[in-house]
């Protein structure tokens, strides 16, 4: 996130970010429409939060709440992948089977996957 002030403020809502944490921001004309909170440990990615405007989990993501979702996630990896992460995983449990359908193994409290799931070079 270009606006270092704003990343500062999101990662205050975030549990566990730690100084390493980034914030991908997705943005369409200057709005802010969904943003994800990473930080790199070792050679694994961990998705802190992911934020989809006023989506707030209750239900099942529909419509334009998916395309933000998973394009969020597939930046989050890109990032990892860059830096080396071998791993992605997150820091909350899969919610309504949404990363399982794109290749997570979801545990109790955490998803995961080696990162050749979603970046892969051919």
């Amino acid at each position: 996130m270009q606006d270092k002030e704003r990343e500062k403020e999101l990662l205050l809502t975030v549990d566990g970010a730690g100084e390493n944490a980034r914030v991908l921001a997705m943005t369409e004309r200057g709005e802010l429409l969904g943003w994800t909170a990473v930080e790199l440990s070792d050679s694994t990615l961990r998705i802190l939060k992911l934020s989809a405007g006023e989506y707030d989990f209750s239900r099942p993501p529909q419509g334009e709440e998916i395309f933000v979702l998973d394009t969020l996630m597939r930046s989050a990896a890109s990032f990892g992948e860059t830096f080396g992460a071998g791993l992605i995983e997150t820091a909350f449990p899969d919610f309504y089977g949404f990363l399982a359908l794109r290749g997570f193994t979801a545990e109790e409290s955490r998803a995961f996957t080696p990162m050749s799931t979603i970046v892969t070079y051919e």
